[in-house]
Parts: structure tokens; sequence; C-alpha cells
């Protein structure tokens, strides 16, 4: 196997599994969603608001930012947190929608087996889509 073949199978692979994990994510998302139907609601309260992109791949340049934002709620008593992120053009855009969005209550549906685990149930606050990723929703 020369070098070139070799390289381009570890590339297919490395697809193959990113693609692979990326399908996973949203279906699993998906199912989540789908049973959150009968879940009990409460509100809960935007607390925070963070402009720009966080993780390992926060140094890199990119098109979009990313507001997230943590939210909070009481079931029985207790307090619990969650979180949620919007995708916007620039800095500024960010700013502005983190500046509206913190202290707003918001809507939640929660696994009232595991409270801990919430949705936000509008899909979109401010004219911006809500993105919540599977790993924030089931702990």
């Amino acid at each position: 196997m020369s070098l070139v073949s070799l390289a381009r199978a570890v590339i297919q692979l490395l697809t193959t599994v990113l693609i692979s994990y990326m399908v996973f994510a949203d279906v699993r998302y998906t199912l989540r969603r789908r049973a959150s139907k009968n879940w009990p609601t409460t509100a809960a309260t935007i607390d925070s608001g963070f402009v720009g992109n966080r993780g390992p791949f926060s140094r890199i340049p990119s098109i979009l930012k990313n507001v997230d934002f943590t939210y909070s709620y009481r079931v029985n008593g207790l307090p619990h947190t969650g979180r949620f992120y919007v995708l916007v053009g620039d800095r500024k855009i960010g700013e502005e929608l983190r500046r509206k969005l913190v202290g707003r209550s918001v809507p939640i549906k929660y696994d009232d087996r595991k409270p801990q685990v919430a949705l936000l149930m509008d899909e979109a606050l401010a004219g911006k889509r809500v993105m919540q990723g599977p790993s924030w929703t089931y702990r």
C-alpha cells in the first residue's frame, strides 16, 4: 500500500467517523425532543450569555459567532441549570442579543424522572434559532 493510498484511507475513515457522529447526535436529539412532548413545563430565567466560540476550536477564526446562554429553573424546590446557544453574524449582533435575552423568562420542558434534563420550548428567541445539543439535554 502506497503512502498516498494510506493517507486517503485515513481521511475516508476520519470523514466517516465524523459524519456518523453528526448523524447520531442529530437522531439522538430528535428522539429526545419527540420524547419530551409529554414532559411537564415550568419557567426558566436566562442567567448569562457569552459571545464567542468556546472549546478546542475557539482559536480558529470563524464566520459565525455563538452566543452561549445558561438558564436556571426550579423543580420541587431544587435548582437546575441548562444551556443553549444561538448563531449570530458578528460580535456586535451577539452582544445585542445577549443584552436582550439575559434576565428574560422562557418556558422549558423537563423530564420528570430526571429534572436536570430540560429543553427550551421555543425553537427561536428574538428571531434567532435556538440550538441545544443532545449532550446538554441528557446528562
